[in-house]
């Protein structure tokens, strides 16, 4: 325990000394946050789109950046040497996967409180219900989810710079067909059949009936279940993958 603990903590500090880790993790979701608010909330006359935009971009937002961080902190290990450095000490694979995990979903947090922040501000104008705490439950799921995508893809793709064109066109056409750019009603008629199979989809089900109540609390509950069983598959397939060479 006390290596992870310590392992986490030098991760951490590693993240929030990094300037591109900021800029994508609270600077870039701000930004899509403000500019899809002020330019859709009033595209369906009489019906105010704020909090279910909001919402939308609270999910894109810990999908993003849980991606990128599965896939680029393996990648810039492999380039750094930092593998050759961990391999010295008695830990082994799952220990540095959950150290990362921990240490990202922190930051993950903080995004949540910044986004949610922003959103409510007079500018904007979410609304959150009493429920809204437990929307950090799915909302962390789905950083995980996306955090172990973001693994396999560091372990699939060697370098810095291929991990990330990858994890872009991964995670941006799951956020359009998921709905998180735009409500999926307002999507073509092909995307909005192909949303409910996509991990996006269900993370904003699981996140906005708690956060701002819309939706219905089984969906949320399907949707929970839904992060659960994928995240599990994915950090079975990690952890097979990953083995020190």
């Amino acid at each position: 325990m006390r290596t992870f603990n310590s392992l986490t903590r030098v991760l951490l500090k590693y993240d929030l000394r990094d300037w591109s880790t900021l800029i994508f993790t609270f600077l870039f979701p701000a930004g899509l946050l403000i500019a899809l608010v002020l330019s859709m909330r009033d595209v369906t006359p009489g019906v105010d789109l704020a909090g279910p935009i909001s919402a939308n971009v609270l999910a894109f937002g810990v999908s993003f950046v849980g991606i990128f961080a599965g896939a680029t902190h393996l990648a810039l290990w492999r380039e750094n040497g930092m593998f050759n450095v961990l391999r010295s000490f008695p830990i082994n694979s799952g220990t540095v996967i959950g150290a990362q995990a921990t240490a990202g979903v922190m930051l993950a947090i903080a995004q949540i409180i910044v986004l949610t922040a922003v959103a409510m501000t007079p500018w904007l104008g979410m609304e959150l219900v009493a429920t809204a705490p437990l929307a950090l439950i799915p909302l962390i799921m789905g950083y995980l989810l996306f955090f172990m995508l973001g693994v396999l893809l560091g372990i699939v793709v060697p370098s810095m710079a291929g991990v990330s064109m990858v994890a872009i066109v991964v995670i941006l056409p799951l956020g359009y067909i998921g709905g998180a750019m735009m409500p999926v009603g307002m999507l073509p008629a092909w995307v909005q059949a192909a949303a409910p199979y996509t991990p996006i989809y269900h993370l904003r089900e699981a996140a906005t009936m708690p956060l701002i109540g819309e939706g219905s609390w089984s969906a949320a509950g399907w949707g929970m279940i839904y992060l659960a069983c994928v995240t599990a598959v994915l950090y079975g397939i990690v952890r097979s993958a990953m083995r020190w060479k």
